[in-house]
């Protein structure tokens, strides 16, 4: 085959779409929609159910509240801590974070109570409990606990937002783990509540998702949210400092709790932090994150993000597959079959996302479902429109060709019956002048009946053109039909004398009816010169009328050949003739019985046939009774 050859088969336009579409996708994978996936992200992790609900966290908060009933201000006197400290260790907690800056003793009496908090931080920690400190960075660095405290330990416990990094909208997602190979506070604290249970401590290797930046030289992890941080709708307990100093609690209500003491002031915004729960408002205080963080590490609930590479080869597969689906179906079908598949990647996403700790990156799969159909839709409704102009040509074309070939029958029939008429008249006149003269008198005979022959042929070519051209009106009169067929058979008893056939008629008594009485006659003498023909010698031609509320009935029946079943339900289709030895010797067009049903059915009636071989045909017309 040649290069033109294969050029004509070759149509790249029809690939337009599938390229355009495969160009967009893959220019939408040089952009990040950090904003778009942080608002799927976010959706993932307010409504995870992979993280349970657990109760091992307690919060202490140093509030307005507590202020007000103690009349002092935060931090709080040494006084105000060994009364709170000796009352919760009373209650067993397993391990105490503090949070926040403890100021050096200034006074006496700072230094005695400074002395006795240290004493019950010994009998806590002599009973096996953990304490620690949590520690912030300033400008100076990292903000240490006062020089007395420092034997009890510290750990950095910076609450890391995204503000350099991924959707930079300042957002809590993830965990420090730990800085410069030490632990943060976060994870030192969930591996000794872990140990406390009999658990392995968690390292850098086992926790999902874990990595490690070098210009922080830190590892990180995105954490899971068990309930909301929001103030007044989590399910984490707190209770005021003052309570606790107090001893206003129920028992146990500390008993092998981690307990996180710290700061939490409606007024002062460095107390809250934004989170998936809240983008815009301060409403989640940092104590209540950092107990997040915590229950995240202790049931080793973290997120892995799958590289970006595998979401563009998903986007590339759903680009091709999402194509040729489009391509195929009908647009209703298509639109349904793209929201489907976008609901598809969102429930998909979201299962994977609390059953497995796996975060995929879907916004490059959103986005090219969308690209997909806003490219395919509009060339699919180009082609459709193409397909639907060549559509209204081609029917122009063949209308115009059907309206020529319908005048060019019209006026060849037309054009044909005159000399027909008149050969017709010279042979009678003729036959007038030779009818002494046998074989010059049979002779003319046969060109008369050949005329008739043709003549009807050329009705039904004209009435076949008036049907298909829609052109045919009927002229409808009240009638009775008994006197129809009598007319009929009146003027066909010539012709079944020929073969000695008999006509029995059952007239029953009908009342006249609307129908068009040329096309009736049509109808009625076509059935009975059929049965005429197709009968034996000496045989009989049986019509029957009768009616009821709803019908006129009328049933024409003879005892011919009959009509074999295969052929029986065509025997109304147009120029179609039954194939039989009887066939073959009658002259006819195929057009008789079309017309008949044609004309029963264009006045609102029906016609039906039943045949055996060998016993005959039985005609059955039914016409309304009104």
């Amino acid at each position: 085959m040649s290069t033109e050859t294969k050029s004509k088969y070759f149509d790249i336009s029809r690939y337009y779409p599938f390229i355009f579409t495969l160009i967009f996708v893959i220019i939408l994978f040089q952009y990040s929609f950090s904003t778009l996936e942080a608002i799927f992200y976010d959706f993932r992790v307010r409504y995870d159910f992979g993280v349970g609900p657990e109760d091992h966290i307690v919060l202490i908060t140093m509030d307005d509240e507590s202020d007000e009933f103690l009349g002092e201000k935060y931090p709080y006197t040494y006084a105000s801590h060994y009364r709170m400290i000796k009352k919760l260790i009373m209650d067993k907690p397993k391990i105490i974070n503090y949070f926040g800056a403890l100021m050096e003793p200034e006074t006496n009496l700072d230094v005695d109570n400074l002395e006795k908090f240290k004493k019950e931080l010994d009998i806590f920690i002599d009973n096996g409990g953990s304490f620690r400190f949590g520690t912030e960075m300033d400008s100076w660095g990292e903000i240490k606990p006062p020089k007395d405290l420092l034997k009890y330990g510290y750990s950095l416990a910076l609450l890391n937002i995204d503000n350099a990094a991924f959707a930079k909208d300042d957002i809590s997602r993830r965990v420090i783990l730990n800085i410069s190979g030490e632990s943060s506070l976060h994870l030192w604290t969930a591996n000794q509540y872990r140990k406390s249970l009999g658990q392995d401590p968690l390292d850098i290797n086992n926790i999902l998702g874990a990595y490690y930046v070098r210009e922080a030289d830190a590892n990180f992890a995105l954490y899971r949210y068990f309930t909301s941080p929001i103030e007044g709708k989590g399910k984490i307990q707190k209770i005021p400092f003052h309570r606790v100093v107090v001893g206003n609690y129920p028992k146990d209500f500390f008993k092998d709790k981690i307990v996180l003491i710290g700061s939490n002031y409606i007024a002062n915004s460095s107390d809250f932090v934004l989170t998936p729960f809240n983008k815009e408002d301060y409403r989640a205080g940092k104590l209540s994150v950092h107990a997040e963080m915590i229950e995240s590490l202790i049931q080793n609930k973290t997120v892995l993000a799958v590289p970006r590479s595998i979401s563009y080869a998903l986007a590339i597969v759903i680009a091709i597959f999402l194509s040729i689906i489009i391509n195929r179906v009908n647009p209703t079908d298509g639109l349904f079959i793209t929201v489907t598949l976008m609901f598809g990647i969102f429930l998909l996403s979201y299962i994977i996302f609390s059953v497995m700790g796996l975060w995929i990156y879907i916004t490059h799969l959103v986005l090219t479902v969308f690209v997909v159909y806003y490219i395919w839709v509009p060339f699919r409704a180009i082609d459709e429109y193409q397909r639907r102009y060549a559509i209204q040509e081609e029917t122009k074309l063949l209308t115009q060709v059907e309206n020529l070939k319908q005048n060019f029958i019209s006026l060849m029939s037309h054009d044909l019956k005159t000399p027909v008429a008149k050969i017709a008249g010279l042979a009678d006149v003729l036959m007038k002048q030779a009818k002494n003269i046998p074989e010059i008198h049979f002779g003319l005979q046969a060109i008369i009946d050949s005329t008739k022959e043709l003549n009807k042929f050329i009705t039904s070519i004209l009435d076949l053109t008036k049907i298909e051209s829609r052109n045919l009106a009927l002229n409808k009169i009240s009638k009775d039909v008994n006197k129809i067929i009598d007319s009929i058979l009146e003027s066909l008893k010539y012709e079944a004398s020929q073969k000695n056939i008999v006509f029995a008629t059952e007239l029953g008594p009908l009342y006249p009816i609307e129908l068009d009485q040329n096309l009736m006659m049509r109808v009625i003498s076509n059935l009975v010169e059929n049965a005429i023909k197709y009968s034996g010698e000496g045989t009989r031609v049986q019509i029957k009328t009768w009616d009821n509320e709803e019908w006129v009935y009328i049933e024409i029946s003879d005892n011919g050949v009959g009509i074999p079943k295969e052929d029986l339900k065509h025997i109304f289709d147009k120029f179609y003739r039954v194939k039989n030895d009887a066939s073959h010797s009658i002259k006819g067009t195929g057009l008789g019985l079309y017309l008949v049903k044609y004309f029963v059915e264009l006045q609102g009636g029906t016609i039906s046939a039943r045949s055996e071989l060998g016993l005959g045909t039985t005609f059955e017309i039914k016409l309304k009774n009104a």
